[in-house]
């Protein structure tokens, strides 16, 4: 019987370590996912496929009007899980006006926009 949970145990813990070492790496290789984009960010390219010049803006920041237009966007801040909603709504025109392009929400990203933005709301 000792012998038996002995092996139990042994076997429990190779399948427990074979399950957490994957998912160690695989967070290690997506700590930068996007060019000038680190994690816990809000950012836009001035080109598609997040090419171009970045900008990043601060979670809660409010309405900006983005230093060049912006074809691409990330939110960075990692999904799921509780806390506080960060998000980052890209509009068409200057000073939030226009069309609203997309809205963000935690650990979303848009390689696109139909239009280029030009103004961005950046909450929490």
């Amino acid at each position: 019987m000792k012998r038996s949970l002995g092996r139990a145990a042994l076997a429990l813990a190779m399948a427990a370590s074979a399950t957490v070492l994957p998912a160690s790496l695989a967070s290690a290789a997506t700590t930068d996912p996007l060019p000038g984009c680190p994690v816990d960010s809000l950012c836009a390219w001035s080109g598609a496929n997040y090419t171009g010049e970045v900008v990043l803006f601060e979670p809660g920041e409010g309405c900006v009007t983005t230093p060049f237009p912006i074809r691409s966007a990330a939110n960075t801040v990692p999904g799921g899980g509780v806390g506080i909603p960060v998000a980052l709504s890209v509009m068409s025109g200057k000073d939030c006006t226009g069309d609203p392009l997309d809205n963000l929400g935690r650990g979303e990203s848009r390689p696109f926009f139909p239009t280029a933005g030009l103004s961005v709301w950046s909450v929490f």
